[in-house]
């Protein structure tokens, strides 16, 4: 069976038709990786500051120092906050960790130990000056 002239120009019509969609289609592939490519830093050409937010560090119980309040452990990495807590009173101690570490405010810690807020208050002020002073003596 033979095709007719009319057939054979609508065949050419979707071929050229085909190829041109698959053209434009390669056209905006590669203007899309050329946009992509400008905004593209290679790690070596890029900061000390950008490399560091792709990198972790695994901190472990042992490279803490643990505080026991309440039933719960509290860690701390840092050595001269957890060496100027240990040189606080244990009140002092507890209510510093209550307030910074577990977000309680003074009422709640009040009602947990039992003394009034002012209470809780002036030792918390207390305690942070004295952490402050050590701070400042000890460090390097």
């Amino acid at each position: 069976m033979r095709t007719t002239s009319f057939q054979t120009t609508i065949e050419n019509q979707f071929d050229y038709i085909c190829k041109r969609a698959i053209e434009d289609e390669r056209k905006d592939y590669l203007k899309y990786l050329s946009r992509i490519s400008k905004q593209e830093v290679s790690f070596s050409n890029a900061g000390e500051h950008l490399v560091n937010q792709f990198s972790t560090i695994d901190y472990y119980d042992i490279d803490m120092h643990m505080f026991s309040l309440y039933g719960s452990s509290i860690g701390l990495k840092n050595d001269l906050l957890s060496e100027a807590l240990k040189n606080l009173s244990n009140k002092k101690r507890n209510i510093i960790l209550l307030y910074y570490f577990v977000d309680m405010n003074d009422t709640e810690i009040s009602k947990l130990l039992n003394l009034s807020r002012s209470t809780i208050y002036r030792h918390r002020t207390s305690g942070l000056t004295i952490i402050k002073e050590f701070m400042k003596e000890h460090a390097e």
